[in-house]
């Protein structure tokens, strides 16, 4: 039986190969924030294993987990990934004015001059830059526009990210144009 990861998870890290022989592991982020892996923070895995921090070096990416003492345990967790929840990761990592966490943007309406784009659906890293998945209003694919489409996430397209009314709005230009010649 697969087991399904929880909506409200967020992957941090993927687990490397083990280090030395008292059960350390390399850690490869997979978060913008370093501070996202804390010392005492329960983790889990895809399986849903619960992990608890015993030490971590933020220098070396080394991580160590209560009883995972031998390299053998630690062969174990090798290519796992870790998750943090939503509700962890807005408490130990702060963000700067005009950020945002990619979970809180999933669902966003996307609007350009009052219409409706779209919504997001997910947000893709390529290279340095972050891309926002829109699925395209019903109203538009009737318009034999595309089921959905891609925009950076970058000042040049995205003019506002609001919240009104518990909904998320992004305010953006140039991004009908990116639409229509998807």
């Amino acid at each position: 039986m697969k087991y399904e990861v929880p909506k409200n998870w967020v992957s941090v890290a993927k687990i490397g190969r083990s280090v030395g022989l008292k059960g350390e592991l390399l850690l490869h982020l997979m978060s913008d924030f370093p501070e996202s892996i804390q010392k005492d923070g329960v983790y889990y895995t895809q399986k849903g294993e619960e992990l608890f921090v015993e030490s971590y070096n933020i220098k070396r990416s080394l991580v160590k987990f209560v009883g995972i003492d031998s390299q053998n345990d630690a062969k174990k967790l090798t290519n796992c990934i870790l998750y943090s929840t939503q509700a962890q990761t807005k408490k130990t990592c702060k963000l700067e004015e005009g950020e945002f966490f990619w979970f809180d943007l999933i669902g966003a309406r996307v609007i350009e001059q009052g219409e409706v784009l779209g919504s997001v659906e997910d947000i893709e890293r390529m290279g340095t830059s972050d891309f926002l998945r829109v699925c395209t209003s019903k109203e538009l694919q009737e318009l034999k526009m595309p089921n959905f489409f891609i925009i950076p996430f970058m000042e040049r397209f995205i003019i506002e990210v609001l919240e009104k009314e518990g909904l998320k709005e992004i305010y953006t230009r140039f991004c009908k144009d990116i639409l229509e010649n998807s």
